[in-house]
């Protein structure tokens, strides 16, 4: 079986590009001829190409830019046939219009258009796009139902052609692991006595990290063993900094830049902070709570991830004050427990995840039906 599988860049940084490597690694390339048509890599950011590419995926250079992007997929579609399967990630309207394209230069497969946000407001633009959505995929996928119904409608979770492919993570990596943390504490020079609360992602408005830096100056007001870990890069970088410096929390955040070994953080953390203006379902929190570590999340990120008590929620409108409460009252400190019982449960494990998802191309192509 041929399957073109379409993203937007191969950094690892990219929470989409997380799950499609994630996916990939743990499917058989052997049974599944898979090509990968993504962006490069962003400067500054660990690649996923290699490791998907020893796995035996093809991968193929598209822009990651709208405007440059659906010329490309044309160009690439022409010379390029024979796909039984093609799975689109989106978190865009356009991406709507590239689903036009592939029905019309690849009519013998079957398209699974795969959300992964939740960007409001709704608009009368996102609207159109349902309807271009829904007229050209066979099936939808939502990282959670609340992304499914922002990309393909608000009642897409009604129809059988629906289902959600949560953002499973790989348990051999993601488990509690107190050698990882006395190694990350020991690098960074952070003692044993510091409460240490941390974020891993993506410096840009969705994540909301001059928010989050307000939230920690009230978590140092309140107890000043706090330290902050930030793990990650991006376009607020600057902004981020000099905020630090307003605060006077240079002495108290450690900026990491973009790193690889994210389970080794995670199990750092007493508690990982995730005060987003929006997302989809955040792998970032599946992988916190691999490691059995304590989240403190925003009420603006669906719940649909929060498999464990691990995971508390606050309004953005709540008090500083609350926050910090909040903060102090989730992170026990300690040893990580483990609770992929509960994951398990749940279906975040990867290696299952992987095989719902083939079960799903071998439906759609037909694969043992005649």
């Amino acid at each position: 079986m041929r399957i073109l599988m379409i993203g937007n860049n191969l950094g690892i940084q990219s929470g989409v590009q997380r799950y499609i490597q994630n996916l990939l690694l743990h499917m058989d390339t052997q049974t599944y001829q898979v090509d990968l048509l993504a962006g490069p890599c962003p400067p500054n950011q660990q690649s996923t190409g290699p490791a998907l590419e020893a796995h035996g995926v093809h991968w193929y250079a598209i822009p990651d830019d709208d405007k440059k992007r659906l010329p490309a997929l044309v160009k690439f579609l022409r010379t390029h046939k024979g796909y039984d399967i093609v799975h689109l990630h989106t978190a865009s309207k356009v991406n709507a219009l590239a689903c036009v394209l592939i029905r019309l230069y690849c009519p013998g497969a079957k398209l699974i258009v795969h959300s992964h946000i939740v960007y409001p407001p709704m608009t009368l633009v996102w609207r159109m796009a349902h309807g271009l959505y829904q007229c050209t995929a066979h099936w939808f996928l939502g990282c959670g139902v609340a992304a499914g119904r922002f990309v393909f409608g608000d009642h897409i979770d009604q129809k059988t052609n629906f289902t959600v492919a949560c953002n499973a993570v790989d348990k051999g990596r993601f488990h509690p692991d107190e050698a990882a943390r006395a190694r990350v504490r020991e690098r960074y020079h952070i003692p044993d006595s510091a409460r240490l609360c941390g974020f891993v992602g993506r410096y840009n408005h969705q994540k909301n990290l001059l928010f989050l830096l307000d939230v920690f100056a009230a978590m140092v007001q309140s107890d000043d063993r706090w330290h902050l870990m930030m793990v990650g890069g991006g376009e607020d970088q600057k902004a981020i900094d000099e905020k630090i410096a307003r605060l006077g929390l240079s002495d108290k955040v450690t900026q990491t830049g973009v790193q690889e070994d994210i389970p080794a953080f995670m199990n750092a953390f007493d508690l990982f902070l995730l005060p987003s203006n929006f997302e989809g379902s955040p792998i970032t929190l599946v992988e916190a709570q691999g490691c059995g570590t304590p989240c403190l999340a925003s009420t603006n990120v669906p719940d649909d991830g929060a498999v464990t008590d691990l995971v508390h929620f606050l309004p953005l409108d709540a008090p500083l004050d609350q926050w910090a409460a909040a903060a102090n009252k989730a992170a026990q400190g300690g040893p990580h427990a483990d609770h992929w019982a509960e994951l398990e449960g749940a279906g975040y494990e990867q290696q299952e995840a992987a095989l719902r998802m083939q079960a799903l191309y071998e439906l759609l192509a037909g694969v043992g039906s005649k």
